[in-house]
């Protein structure tokens, strides 16, 4: 009669402690999702004392002889205004949440060949 090998015992081990560790790291992972489900926000709140600030100041107008030739978001509560302001383009910063503009770059006009 002819003996099959045996699996190693080292294979063996490997196997079962793979097992283990796919248990453990499933246990975890759910734990993980559970805690941070019911955990709340992680940010603080506002007091419901505290009053929403009205805006003051109106709407952001341009200087007169401004013309906005493009718009891109820079963060979320800015924005890069590209105007043209008597041939000269700049950049110009406004704050969308105070309705402030703030300075921004003067672009040098191209030179003519």
């Amino acid at each position: 009669m002819e003996e099959t090998p045996g699996t190693p015992k080292a294979l063996l081990a490997a196997v079962i402690g793979m097992g283990i560790l796919i248990i453990a790291g499933t246990i975890t992972l759910v734990w993980v999702i559970l805690h941070r489900m019911n955990a709340g926000p992680t940010h603080p709140s506002l007091p419901a004392s505290v009053p929403l600030q009205e805006d003051a100041q109106g709407p952001v107008t341009l200087p007169p002889g401004t013309r906005l030739l493009s718009m891109a978001r820079v963060q979320d509560d800015l924005l890069a205004l590209h105007v043209s302001e008597n041939g000269q383009d700049k950049v110009l910063l406004w704050q969308v949440s105070t309705h402030r503009l703030r300075s921004g770059l003067i672009l040098p006009t191209p030179s003519a060949p």
